[in-house]
């Protein structure tokens, strides 16, 4: 049987577990075999795959966090045991993020105005930390002791000229000590501070402002904003190339792709892409970037050298989180409106096989 068709369906078992979260009963969490659909058969549940593919081999070694955002929980879905937990949370979880030790995921909980860290041992709920209205997104120092967290807050309401009463937004992001729950500082960024990402040198922090159509640039030694790059309308979320070179950074507004070179700090080309991109992430060859467009339901798959797009993907509805395994050989992909992940081969551009995830998956990160 050929590479693409050797894809796997998995059998779906369900074993009863223990909920490590105080708000929801036992019964809600659940361990199951992930649902792996592929795309060049037919859908046919509960069949054994008699023998182990490439595909499921190289997959085996991933645990994929996601946060959804529909049922108030995280699933990890644990390859190498072929098994689904669904963590229950707080509100509104958004965003997952690998700690860079690996020892924990921290959810970043939009309406519980928390971050709550899950031990990756255990895959249970440890702690939370309150951040207050409005986190979005989280990245951590390379020690892991620090967490970086964008929060949008509002000012109280304010008198204009022409005496009409309007509230008054701002953004931060907070740096928060992981030890002791502290928030040490709060940096203030443009509106509506949303995705972050820090660069290969350690050195800075990149900040899509949605509201402020920028991008805030972060000295993390001195924790202050050293710049601030106006990009295009409506950027959600940033993604340092590994080599230093770029940043790019989707453009909701404008249905493209920034590009900041970061020799001059200044936009030097802008690559249409798919409707409402939301999330982006470069290879770690620095060759590539995947794209998730929310508004076309396909992946753009840019070429960094040419800047330009070279093929899109088709993935599930409405795609919103996406990582790339560490040896770049996968693409992981949250389709929220479908509760599944999209499983991408970079050798082939090729969707692998669809993974069952939660209710409103977005945020996503993995564990190798």
């Amino acid at each position: 049987m050929k590479k693409a068709q050797l894809l796997i369906i998995l059998t779906l078992f369900a074993l009863t577990i223990y909920s490590c979260s105080p708000k929801k009963s036992n019964d809600q969490n659940q361990t199951a075999n992930p649902t792996v659909t592929p795309t060049t058969e037919s859908n046919t549940q509960n069949q054994n795959t008699a023998a182990q593919s490439d595909e499921e081999s190289t997959m085996a070694q991933y645990c994929v966090y996601t946060a959804n955002e529909e049922d108030d929980t995280v699933s990890v879905i644990d390859m190498k045991t072929k098994t689904i937990k669904n963590v229950d949370v707080w509100d509104g979880p958004h965003n997952v993020q690998a700690t860079p030790d690996g020892k924990f995921v921290y959810v970043v909980e939009n309406m519980g105005k928390s971050i709550t860290a899950i031990d990756t041992a255990t895959n249970e709920m440890v702690n939370s930390i309150d951040v207050g209205v409005g986190p979005s997104h989280i990245i951590f120092s390379p020690d892991s002791k620090v967490a970086y967290v964008t929060v949008a807050e509002m000012l109280e309401e304010e008198e204009d000229a022409m005496g009409n009463m309007e509230e008054e937004e701002y953004g931060n992001v907070y740096v928060i000590n992981l030890d002791t729950g502290n928030i040490d500082k709060k940096i203030k960024v443009g509106y509506m501070p949303h995705g972050l990402r820090m660069t290969p040198d350690n050195k800075y922090i990149f900040v899509a402002n949605n509201d402020s159509d920028n991008v805030s640039i972060i000295d993390t030694a001195a924790n202050t904003v050293t710049k601030t790059v106006d990009v295009g309308k409506k950027p959600v979320q940033v993604a340092p190339t590994p080599d230093g070179k770029y940043v790019l950074v989707t453009l909701t507004g404008d249905n493209s792709v920034a590009v900041i070179d970061t020799a001059t700090m200044k936009v030097t080309k802008t690559i249409p892409v798919g409707k409402t991109p939301i999330q982006i992430y470069a290879t770690p060859d620095s060759k590539f970037a995947y794209v998730t467009n929310s508004g076309s339901n396909n992946i753009s798959v840019i070429d960094i050298a040419a800047m330009s797009v070279i093929t899109n993907i088709d993935a599930g509805a409405k795609p919103h989180g996406v990582v790339i395994s560490k040896d770049g050989k996968n693409v992981f992909v949250t389709n929220t409106d479908d509760n599944s992940v999209t499983v991408v081969d970079t050798a082939t551009n090729k969707v692998m096989g669809t993974l069952t995830s939660g209710q409103g998956p977005n945020g996503i990160t993995i564990i190798e």
